[in-house]
């Protein structure tokens, strides 16, 4: 009831600081921690996947790179048995995508109930459609992100010749994760906003989500030199935050939804 004192119609400022308000005081980080889980399974498989597919697709030979030292010594067995395996890519590679794909759905479904408990209202989505949507969704991200790599490997190549592609380039993930924002309150959000306003949402999270990104990697690079050991595991436990923190910083934005519509009730 506190925070409703923010709310102003025409105010993203007050929206926003109502949205905040809100924050604390109702259940986001708990919303936020089940999005964070499913994306963290997602993404450890993600990597798998894509490790086991440009080593078959690179031909790299994994004995290449591994030192000689290491190789001579007790821990040879092991190296052998991850040569095995790499071996069996296929079956590997094929595995992880699809624990990718059910991981993937889970972030999908965790976001829709999200939103839904967070604006209180029903979902619009039959279970049929729900999912087909899903994997319409998915199908939609991997498409975004073959054209941001072939955009990326292109630029590559023409770079000696253009460099004023470069510029371009650092722009092709800003542009990347700015997309899948819009597209995900666009289409994930269960009551219609003004596309206007998803935009503006949209540039309001991707803003704070750059300034923490800043914050992450400087700790990464200054932390990480005091000690090998404590560095990596900073590195591992501030990632793990970072995953937390965007699922709620985008939870920040249905937030101001909230406020937005009711605002608009109470006129």
């Amino acid at each position: 009831m506190v925070c409703r004192k923010f709310l102003k119609k025409d105010s993203f400022f007050r929206l926003t600081l109502y949205a905040t308000c809100d924050l604390f005081e109702s259940n986001y980080p708990f919303y936020a921690a089940s999005i964070a889980y499913y994306t963290i399974m997602s993404v450890i498989p993600l990597f798998i996947f894509l490790f086991f597919l440009g080593m078959t697709i690179l031909h790299v030979n994994f004995r290449d790179l591994i030192p000689a030292e290491l190789l001579s010594s007790p821990l040879k067995p092991i190296f052998l048995r991850i040569e095995e395996l790499i071996g069996n890519s296929g079956i590997i590679s094929g595995t992880a995508a699809l624990f990718m794909l059910w991981f993937s759905r889970g972030i999908f479904l965790s976001l829709e109930e999200s939103f839904c408990e967070i604006l209180k209202v029903e979902s619009p989505s039959n279970f049929l459609y729900k999912n087909l949507a899903i994997i319409l969704a998915i199908f939609f991200l991997w498409i975004l992100l073959f054209i941001f790599y072939i955009t990326k490997y292109a630029i590559a190549i023409l770079l000696p010749q253009l460099p004023v592609l470069s510029f371009l380039s650092s722009l092709l993930v800003p542009i990347l994760l700015f997309t899948i924002l819009v597209s995900t309150y666009y289409f994930m959000l269960p009551v219609s906003v003004p596309f206007s306003f998803i935009v503006k949402i949209s540039s309001f999270v991707f803003t704070v989500l750059l300034i923490f990104e800043k914050v992450f990697v400087w700790f990464i690079l200054n932390v990480s030199k005091v000690n090998i050991l404590y560095g990596s595991f900073a590195a591992l436990i501030v990632s793990l935050l970072w995953i937390y923190y965007s699922a709620t910083v985008i939870l920040l934005g249905v937030g101001i939804v909230k406020g937005k519509l009711i605002a608009e009730r109470e006129e």
